[in-house]
């Protein structure tokens, strides 16, 4: 099947529950916008930027557009999409300067791609990398299996049919860290100093504790539209997608659950005869650049719903906002009773 995507490369701000804002770059969602009206969405910059939901054997045709960054609009920077950990990539369409096109302010570049594995990804500009992925242009990217049926409610795999990765629901848990220091000098026209690096602020799905747990998107959370909030029935299988893109190794744990780990960089654990390795964790450890995919059963209440499990980083200072707490990589998991929630039709949907 062709899918049409176009995204808005571009600058914005992001909030963290102690009040501050942060100066980002990042990609917004254009598909469909009519022409005339692209240049609207400069300073719209989103944290995480949008999911990329593909099938293997999509033709895939993702129409980047730099429309600028209004807060330094003396910057001519070109950027890239970069999809990370796909095989049988194409250079012109990689995305890295040296091999591929680096689309400048005011101009497209189609990126093609036809996927041919499932699993989970991320995608990022890789035009000055270090920066630009440190400054927020970074989302995750799923490609769902060739026997997956969107059109079947029932049936949802990770690694297609007979493989023990069938699931209920799906989440993205996309990891990324933020150095308040580094993100105001690009804001004020500064060279920051890399060996000084020190985040201050950790984000799953680009917001901080308790901005994870909230269901809305409105106000100020508008340029972070996407919650952390896990939602399931008690016996329903929870597909976690964890990404990390940022620069930081992090430990999640998940308290009251088992995960059983059944994919490691977009590939099933499996044997010499396509045996399943899969193996039980209560700790995620997931370095820079990797995704791991863990499913859960969502336990029964010993008492009354909802049951809240706590999902958190291990390392306490990430669980911060600049030291002081709570905030940073906290979220939950909230079990009810079955026949409560509708189902899903997308990630993340609660």
């Amino acid at each position: 099947m062709r899918v049409d995507i176009r995204l808005a490369a571009t600058d914005g701000w992001v909030d963290t529950p102690d009040g501050r804002s942060h100066y980002i770059f990042g990609f917004v969602n254009i598909t469909g916008v009519p022409e005339n009206e692209i240049f609207n969405y400069r300073g719209k910059a989103e944290l995480m930027a949008p999911p990329l939901v593909l099938q293997v054997g999509d033709e895939v045709y993702l129409t980047l557009t730099n429309v600028g960054t209004p807060t330094r609009p003396d910057l001519d920077d070109p950027h890239t999409i970069h999809y990370h950990g796909f095989p049988n990539q194409m250079a012109i369409y990689d995305g890295v300067p040296e091999a591929s096109v680096a689309v400048p302010v005011g101009r497209d570049f189609v990126f093609h791609y036809k996927p041919l594995d499932p699993g989970t990804y991320m995608y990022h500009c890789h035009h000055e990398p270090v920066e630009h992925i440190q400054m927020g242009m970074v989302g995750p990217l799923v490609v769902r299996p060739r026997d997956y049926d969107p059109a079947d409610p029932d049936y949802k795999t990770a690694y297609g049919y007979g493989t023990g990765t069938e699931y209920d629901r799906e989440y993205f848990i996309f990891l990324h860290e933020l150095d308040c220091t580094i993100h105001n000098l690009v804001a004020t026209v500064q060279e920051p100093d890399w060996t000084n690096y020190k985040p201050t602020y950790w984000f799953i799905n680009g917001r901080s504790y308790p901005d994870t747990i909230a269901s809305t998107s409105a106000c100020r959370l508008r340029q972070q539209p996407w919650p952390a909030l896990i939602k399931a029935h008690a016996g329903e299988k929870v597909l976690l997608r964890f990404v990390n893109l940022g620069f930081q190794q992090h430990a999640i744990e998940l308290l009251g659950a088992v995960m059983k780990v059944v994919g490691l960089d977009a590939m099933r654990p499996a044997g010499l005869y396509g045996e399943d390795l899969f193996y039980n964790k209560n700790i995620i450890y997931i370095a820079p650049g990797q995704s791991t995919d863990a499913i859960f059963t969502a336990p029964e209440a010993e008492d009354t719903y909802p049951l809240t499990l706590p999902l958190y980083n291990r390392n306490l200072i990430k669980n911060t906002l600049a030291g002081m707490g709570p905030g940073g990589m906290i979220t939950e998991v909230q079990i009810f009773e079955p026949g409560t929630l509708p189902p899903q039709t997308e990630p993340n949907q609660s």
